[in-house]
């Protein structure tokens, strides 16, 4: 099967390997890549999501290297704004563009200080999930928008804790200011669907509002 490799461009093998693809998973790649060094190169190319963990972190330099089109994070299990803090800093001096960034069931808060440094270099993020955050406050969503202004779709749905204080009004509530936004859920948050109409009024681009489990 090597010696066959060379007898099809690799534009032709990666239409066929995208044939195969089975999504985030990549399942289905891990066989071809073991057939030839030529295969091993295409299917890294192609890989464009990774998630990394705790036991991830010694390994992240090397993923970077391996796979040089990644655009998707997702980062999951970490339990200390510290760790996420010293990780996202991290990750923000590798030469990659991440557009989509999603932190799944990591129990703290939302690590203001790697997200500054993350923003710094990565200024193409359109996608931001916080699902399962230990706490997401007002003051998070507009800390938000200011380090990550093309922002399309923000979730920060069902966080571990939630009060009645996280979203309360004053008098110097402020409008979002991501006009690119398109999609926004707080579902799980003490809010209603009118309160988050009006913190977007200057979203032109919001067409999907998702509030649901609100108190």
């Amino acid at each position: 099967m090597a010696e066959t490799c060379s007898f099809l461009p690799e534009e032709w093998w990666e239409c066929i390997f995208k044939l195969v693809d089975d999504g985030d998973n990549n399942h289905y790649w891990e066989p071809l890549s073991l057939v030839s060094k030529q295969f091993l190169s295409i299917t890294n190319r192609l890989r464009f999501s990774i998630t990394i963990s705790d036991k991830t972190i010694p390994f992240i330099p090397r993923l970077f290297d391996r796979f040089p089109n990644i655009t998707s994070l997702n980062i999951t299990g970490f339990s200390t704004e510290s760790d996420l803090d010293e990780l996202l800093t991290n990750i923000s001096t590798f030469p990659v563009d991440i557009k989509s960034l999603t932190f799944f069931h990591c129990y703290s808060n939302i690590p203001t200080d790697g997200l500054r440094a993350f923003s710094k270099n990565m200024k193409n993020l359109t996608s931001l999930t916080c699902y399962r955050i230990n706490k997401i406050r007002k003051n998070d969503l507009f800390f938000l928008a200011d380090c990550f202004p093309l922002l399309e779709e923000l979730n920060l749905s069902h966080p571990v804790i939630a009060t009645s204080y996280d979203f309360e009004l004053d008098d110097d509530d402020r409008l979002l200011a991501l006009p690119k936004l398109r999609k926004i859920n707080l579902s799980g948050n003490f809010i209603d669907r009118q309160y988050v109409n009006s913190l977007c009024k200057n979203c032109n681009l919001l067409r999907d509002v998702v509030v649901t489990d609100w108190f």
